[in-house]
């Protein structure tokens, strides 16, 4: 009878524990297929004289033609089909403790890593085994801090407010806009996730500059009698990366602001006196922002986003004892996608369209006289249709046609370095157009 009662107790006791802390699987299942699939590019590259004469005219055109191509739910569907665990611990007073591990995989090849002899890598994963997610965290009355690799708030907010979610395949509008804000994730990354309050969130995610280059070097050449030591430094930083997000979400309204921000710098001397000696710094700093809203009236829900980002670079050798060499590298980049979503019977229509553009400039020069100088204007945009019909709680089947065209054409001219003469320019335009029916059968686990 004792050892019975034990045995029970033993059991209540195992039971409490399984009850206080779980650990789930969880993933998704997405093949796509593309049907008329093509791919055309062409360029003309046109140089001229000073005098503004055509010089030369070079074109080059390329189609993608397969008929039909098997891909995985990133290129087209609703996100890339990925396995994961989530998992919770209840430590009392209040706290949890809580993990997520989630790798991304292709169902088209089954790759899931970027290995050697393999180049691959799944939905913005870095070529990672657990590149998706890979986090610890503690959850509390005063927000949620997690250490690890994780999603960035600004994404979160450009995924809520785009018709196809966080999907960014190659027609899918939320493609033009996602890589303005520097990527999807934070490696080394402290993510903070404060309460909900009212439907305010707030999120601040920094990322730990771990990278090899945040060193400074010093090198002295061997000593010799009679002659001065050389000195050769070189410093170069990488900046920790900063990631925020301000949501609201009550009821039908959602809106959502994001901001990034990421750069580096660097500098280096030969220490050599006279005209060998040199000082290069070089530095770039990259700024993003995002604004998104939806707003659902039961019988449709329309989206907005719009993304703006800053890149602004540069490059200066100082030659001792001659005339300073500068260059500059800055570009802008601004895009507006607009989507909805109606449910149609069982079934949900999804429709967006998206227009990116670019400005980019690059100057070279040799003391006050330009030696180069290039100016870019690119101008894409993507649109879709399509539609998800439910066969289950956790299968659907989606179809979708979509187009996606980038125009750009880059300007440049030369000059002579001692004069300032003008030498010649040139002019490139480059054409791309994509499209295809895409039908594709999602199951969650």
């Amino acid at each position: 009878m004792k050892k019975s009662l034990v045995a029970l107790a033993a059991l209540a006791v195992i039971g409490a524990a399984s009850a206080q802390s779980s650990v789930t699987m969880y993933g998704a299942v997405e093949p796509t297929v593309d049907f008329g699939y093509k791919n055309r590019t062409n360029t003309m590259t046109q140089t001229f004289t000073p005098t503004g004469a055509l010089a030369s005219t070079t074109m080059a055109s390329t189609e993608y033609k397969p008929g039909f191509r098997v891909n995985d739910g990133n290129d087209q569907g609703t996100g890339t089909s990925r396995i994961g665990w989530l998992g919770t611990e209840d430590l009392g007073g209040g706290l949890k403790a809580k993990f997520q591990l989630e790798m991304g995989l292709r169902v088209d090849d089954g790759c899931v890593t970027n290995g050697s002899g393999n180049v691959c890598s799944s939905g913005a994963s870095g070529g990672n085994l657990f590149g998706r997610n890979a986090w610890l965290g503690i959850q509390g009355g005063l927000g949620e801090v997690r250490l690890g690799r994780q999603v960035l708030g600004s994404f979160g907010v450009q995924a809520k407010s785009w018709a196809g979610g966080s999907s960014n395949g190659l027609y899918e509008p939320g493609a033009l806009v996602s890589p303005l804000m520097g990527g999807v994730r934070f490696s080394n990354a402290v993510k903070y996730l404060s309460p909900n309050m009212g439907g305010f969130q707030a999120t601040v995610t920094l990322a730990a500059p771990e990278i090899a280059g945040n060193t400074n070097t010093s090198t002295t050449a061997a000593f010799a009698p009679g002659v001065i030591p050389v000195t050769a430094t070189t410093n170069a930083k990488a900046k920790t990366g900063l990631d925020l997000a301000l949501e609201y979400g009550n009821g039908p309204l959602y809106v959502g602001f994001g901001y990034n921000r990421g750069g580096n710098n660097s500098d280096s001397n030969n220490g050599v006196a006279g005209a060998g000696n040199s000082l290069v710094n070089a530095g770039a700093r990259s700024k993003q922002y995002t604004l998104g809203a939806a707003f659902d009236f039961g019988v449709v829900k329309p989206f907005i986003n719009h993304t703006r980002a800053r890149v602004d670079g540069s490059n200066v050798t100082t030659p001792g004892a001659g005339v300073a060499t500068a260059g500059f590298t800055d570009g802008r980049e601004k895009a507006t996608t607009i989507g909805l979503r109606a449910p149609i019977g069982a079934a949900t229509l999804i429709t967006s369209y998206g227009v990116s553009k670019t400005t980019a400039g690059s100057r070279t020069a040799n003391g006050a006289v330009n030696t180069a100088v290039s100016n870019l204007d690119g101008k894409e945009k993507a649109a879709q249709i399509g539609v998800q019909y439910p066969l289950s709680k956790r299968t659907l089947l989606e179809a979708n046609i979509g187009r996606f065209k980038n125009d750009t054409t880059t300007r440049g001219s030369s000059f002579a370095a001692v004069t300032g003469a003008l030498t010649g320019t040139s002019v490139t335009t480059f054409n791309q157009k994509v499209s295809a029916v895409n039908f594709g059968i999602k199951h969650s686990f």
